[in-house]
């Protein structure tokens, strides 16, 4: 059923669209960045980006423009991705065929696991693209675009770590922004399954992505790398996204597993 589920999304030209959009702001926004580097002195290793913040996820180092397009608008990349479905197949009933053939249970996962998958492979496609190319154009530069190095007072433990591994920071830092790209896609899902409404669900979805975006404690933490704010940010971001999700989720289980009747 998951891999007839897989292909069900993969031959619809809307998540076709949404999928190829995801792949290619990264893309785009490393040929923006290329541009902005001053190619008098990208001979010299001194004044040339290093990968790292020529690489998708730097956000403002680098006037990385698609990594605020991807954050801020990551619902309605993720919803028109895959997440959304269920609204329109809620609306052609194809949902009540599915659950007298699998069960509400079954039904649930699958459609979890569907959206789970398309987006951790297209989000990690998108990502890990970006930053080997900036490996392969920025080899060897060794401007990171800040003092941070030379001030003691802002060059904290942490930091100082990600300057010196910056490889490894990139891979923590892209994986751990797929995985919450992936977890909220489940957000959405769920949704879009408890609504059916697409006025709601994304107004919805947007309340619940900027409330975490733009508080104390920051999503936005998880997926930057070279920033101030260490694991007394980070940890508490992490524990408040995976609670408002896992929350989100398990109600959604609940509604439409366990309390709802035959019909989602």
């Amino acid at each position: 059923m998951l891999k007839s589920e897989l292909n069900r999304y993969i031959h619809d030209w809307r998540t076709r669209i949404f999928a190829i959009l995801i792949v290619v702001i990264p893309l785009l926004d490393f040929i923006q960045v290329l541009f902005s580097q001053d190619f008098a002195d990208f001979g010299d290793a001194q004044y040339r980006f290093n990968p790292i913040v020529a690489s998708f996820l730097s956000g403002s180092q680098a006037e990385h423009y698609g990594q605020i397009i991807f954050v801020w608008f990551m619902p309605i990349l993720l919803l028109g991705l895959c997440a959304d479905r269920t609204i329109r197949d809620h609306k052609e009933q194809y949902d009540i065929a599915q659950i007298m053939r699998l069960g509400k249970k079954r039904y649930y996962l699958v459609g979890l696991m569907a959206n789970g998958i398309l987006t951790f492979v297209t989000t990690g496609i998108g990502l890990i693209l970006n930053y080997l190319l900036a490996l392969l154009v920025f080899h060897g530069g060794k401007d990171f675009l800040t003092d941070d190095l030379e001030n003691s007072s802002t060059l904290t433990a942490e930091l100082s770590w990600q300057y010196n591994h910056t490889v490894l920071t990139m891979l923590m830092v892209t994986v751990a922004t797929v995985l919450l790209a992936t977890v909220f896609a489940f957000v959405c899902y769920v949704l879009s399954l408890m609504f059916a409404n697409y006025y709601v669900v994304y107004t919805v979805a947007f309340v619940v992505w900027f409330a975490q975006i733009i508080s104390k404690y920051s999503t936005t933490y998880l997926m930057q790398p070279l920033i101030e704010y260490g694991l007394n940010y980070q940890i508490p971001s992490a524990l408040i996204f995976i609670a408002t999700s896992g929350a989100i989720i398990g109600l959604g289980y609940w509604r439409m597993v366990m309390w709802h009747g035959d019909q989602l």
